[in-house]
Order: structure tokens, then sequence, then C-alpha cells
């Protein structure tokens, strides 16, 4: 999980409809608002678009086939924030979504078996989670095992940013981030960028001007990021964080 950075002005269709209605609180309700494909896709789009590509929860990267609206705050539980843009991420489908054959990670998406993931996972759940809307962007809070990918909080970094220890261990729990599929994406992402650092490319390998000369390629200053960014952000160390600095990255 990473900071979501929202921009401030909410799509002008959840404006109008609350304004249609309010006068029938009744009325705004997700269920009613996202029946017109436009104004829920407008949403989709911004949502997709302030969290540079990625599921709000596990950083997987978001396609319209395996996506959907999540309320941080549960509809059940205040109804008054259904349509409050301020509570509104995307997410990936959480593993539940059979994909069409052409969804190259497609295994990686959907395990019928597997632990449900991210908003699915938290909708029954009351207990709480890290937010990403108010997460610091830096240090990186989340760290992984070589061995495995599994994910679990770096507790120094956390300390140093003022998070809880506990609830970044309650969050990936809730979340479902430690569900054998996201675990077996990482890995393969991490051996690839140890595989990445250990070549000669402009810079020498494993030095962190080989780190930084990766960070470069693999995290840009605007537009989409790589699927799992922390786990990049992890796997390319120090010349990462020097990177980011370098181009002002806030989220």
């Amino acid at each position: 999980m990473k900071r979501v950075l929202k921009a401030q002005q909410e799509p002008p269709e959840l404006t109008t409809y609350r304004e249609r209605f309010a006068c029938a609180p009744a009325e705004q309700i997700w269920t009613k608002f996202k029946k017109a494909k436009e104004r829920r896709e407008r949403v989709k789009k911004q949502l997709r678009d302030d969290q540079r590509g990625l599921c709000a929860y596990c950083e997987n990267a978001l396609i319209p086939d395996d996506e959907s609206v999540e309320h941080f705050v549960a509809r059940d539980a205040d109804h008054g924030r259904e349509l409050d843009w301020a509570n509104l991420l995307l997410c990936c489908a959480g593993g539940e979504r059979p994909l069409p054959e052409e969804v190259a990670d497609g295994d990686v998406r959907y395990d019928p078996e597997g632990t449900k993931t991210c908003g699915l996972a938290k909708w029954k759940s009351t207990a709480a989670i890290l937010n990403p809307l108010v997460l610091p962007h830096t240090p990186r809070l989340f760290k992984f095992k070589s061995e495995t990918g599994e994910i679990e909080p770096d507790e120094d970094e956390c300390v140093k940013a003022g998070v809880d220890v506990q609830l970044a261990h309650n969050t990936i729990t809730i979340l479902g981030l430690k569900a054998g599929r996201l675990n077996v994406a990482r890995l393969a992402l991490m051996n690839q960028l140890l595989g990445e650092l250990a070549d000669a490319g402009p810079t020498e390998p494993y030095t962190l001007g080989r780190e930084r000369e990766l960070a470069g390629m693999y995290l840009p200053q605007t537009g989409f990021l790589p699927a799992f960014f922390t786990t990049v952000r992890f796997s390319l160390g120090v010349g990462a964080e020097v990177h980011l600095a370098s181009i002002g990255f806030h989220g």
C-alpha cells in the first residue's frame, strides 16, 4: 500500500448528482448513481488517474475487467458518505472475478480457492486499517521477504513516520495482502529486478548508480506507475529513495 494523492476537485458528475437530490437524501446512494454508465466511468477514470493506475490496496495494475469502486468507510457504516469524494477509492476485484484469456496476468488476479483481497476482503470487517489517503509518501512503510514475496510492515520506518505498527499489521491481515497469488507476483518481480541489478548498463551492477538508473526507468514522475510499486521501491533500495526525492514524489 502506498499513499494516494487524490485530486481536490471531484468529478462534476458527482457534484451534480448530489445537488440534484439535495432534498432527497435517500436518493444519494452509490447503487443509484452508478446505474448511469457515463457518470460511473467518469468517477472511475478520475480515481484511476489519481491512483496512478494502481489498486489502492494491493497495488496491482487496474484494468476495467478487474476493478471496482471502494468506499473506505463502508456504505453500511455511514450512508452519508456513499457519494463523498474523499471516501472513494478504486481497487481490484479481490480475486473473485474470472477474466478473459487475453488478460496476461489472470492467474495473479483470479483465484477461486484462494484468499480474497482488498475491498472484497474488507467488506464485512469493522476493524481499523491504514487509509491510503492519509499515509505519508515517505518513508516506505512495507517490506517484502526475499524468499516468498510476502509483505510485512517495515517496523523501523513505521515508527519513524509515526505510523502505528500494529495497525500496519492489521491492514495486511484485513486486506488479505499475504494472499498466495500476490506473493507469487511480487516474488517474480523482485527476482526480475535482482537480475536487472546484476546486469551492467551505463552504470556498474549492484551499485547505487545502478539502483538509480533502474528507478528512473521504472518509477516515472507522472502518469501510471508499475504494478506493485512498493515492491519495486523496496527492491531498488536507496537508489529508489534518491530518485523519488529528486522527482518530488508525493504519491
